[in-house]
């Protein structure tokens, strides 16, 4: 595992710029042109981009959680125990933040498939939580080598 760590970093910080360079482009510039257009217009957009970003969202997830999981593996292994270091915590909550990244886009998913209706939440709110999320993520990231 150490000698793919390296290439493990390197797509995951890509993949994590791509996916928050994303999520941050729909909260920020795309959810307020939406406004602006007259209903037919807004789900022709809402079409377009919903249908690019259902190919790109959950498998840049997909890889972001294995190159995670890469570079877990250093730190949180059969050798080294659980808890033991300030840098292990972090590690725990940012997974914890993961994991409610990956449920939610798996809720998306399911919906998705199924003809479900979404909850208002996730129609509305889920890549403001997804941003915030991940902000959280981003800091954690680095406290773990300062802490």
């Amino acid at each position: 595992m150490e000698a793919i760590y390296p290439y493990a970093h390197i797509i995951h910080l890509l993949l994590a710029i791509a996916f928050l360079g994303y999520v941050f482009s729909d909260v920020a510039v795309i959810s307020s042109l939406k406004n602006r257009f007259d209903k037919p217009t807004q789900q022709s957009i809402n079409k377009l981009l919903g249908g690019r970003s259902f190919k790109i969202f959950p498998l840049s997830l997909l890889v972001l959680v294995l190159s995670g999981g890469i570079m877990m593996s250093k730190y949180i292994n059969h050798n080294a125990a659980l808890f033991e270091t300030n840098l292990q915590k972090i590690l725990l909550f940012k997974i914890a933040l993961v994991s409610i990244i990956v449920l939610g886009v798996l809720y998306n998913l399911f919906t998705k498939f199924t003809g479900a209706k979404k909850s208002e939440f996730m129609q509305n709110h889920f890549h403001k939580l997804v941003l915030f999320l991940g902000l959280l993520i981003v800091i954690s990231a680095k406290m773990m080598f300062i802490v």
